[in-house]
């Protein structure tokens, strides 16, 4: 939440720092979980970013857990293929390799993007939405031979459709997503894809009907992880067997 703040309202570490009047070591201990904030500290950093704190109780909920786990184990274009039919998946596929062969500059985000991290959501479409610079939009859709379609896609010659965005919600566009961005493979070509962390971000200022759903399934990806991550730190089982361990021991939470 923290670095979400920060980047939201595009503040240095050090920025942040003064306007909170402690060290810039602090934040980025925070930042990198090194020290744990208190709640106050949160709330503290969210007004000092000019935001406010909307918390909500929710039942727990680990049902996503599994399929993730074994999401994590695929490869990414095959974490893709089966959240979506094959003729999505076809498109989608095309579209990112098109993009790794044109060596486009973008970065790949949306519902593609949380499918290529290991999300649990099945894809409600075959459209892949990217983010590029505002003075390189031209420049893509021309290395990709896109023609403009509808609803503001473009479709490629040889299938799929491709939706640019010049700053998705809650960040200031490409060259801040770049930097959290990872490679990824594609038929022995790579894309960008923005990071989890950034992804959360977007859904987290998104008003979209559907941000509140994407948000809790990247947010429950980072659970996996970091869960996966203390399991290879606590004993010599994999992150895999010690999950499903835990899952095996916990009683369901009724929801009423």
């Amino acid at each position: 939440m923290i670095l979400m703040a920060r980047r939201r309202a595009q503040l240095t570490q050090r920025e942040l720092a003064t306007r909170l009047g402690c060290r810039q070591a602090t934040i980025a201990r925070w930042e990198h979980s090194d020290r744990q904030p208190g709640f106050q500290d949160v709330q503290d950093v969210v007004r000092a970013c000019g935001l406010q704190l909307d918390a909500h109780l929710l039942p727990e909920d680990r049902s996503w857990w599994p399929q993730i786990v074994t999401q994590l184990g695929r490869r990414p274009v095959e974490r893709v293929q089966q959240l979506s039919p094959p003729r999505v998946f076809g498109d989608i596929v095309t579209v990112l390799t098109a993009l790794a062969d044109a060596d486009a500059r973008v970065i790949v985000i949306g519902e593609v993007a949380g499918a290529l991290h290991g999300w649990p959501l099945v894809l409600s479409g075959s459209v892949v939405e990217v983010c590029a610079r505002g003075d390189a939009v031209a420049t893509v859709l021309e290395s990709v031979g896109a023609s403009e379609a509808d609803a503001g896609t473009h479709e490629l010659p040889s299938g799929g459709r491709l939706l640019i965005t010049n700053a998705p919600n809650g960040t200031l566009g490409y060259a801040d997503l770049a930097r959290g961005s990872e490679s990824v493979e594609v038929d022995g070509g790579e894309v960008q894809v923005a990071g989890l962390l950034d992804l959360l971000r977007i859904a987290d200022a998104s008003p979209d009907r559907d941000a509140r759903r994407d948000a809790l399934a990247y947010r429950a990806v980072l659970d996996v992880q970091h869960a996966q991550a203390e399991a290879r730190r606590a004993d010599g089982r994999t992150g895999e067997e010690r999950i499903q361990a835990w899952l095996s021991e916990q009683i369901p939470i009724p929801l009423a």
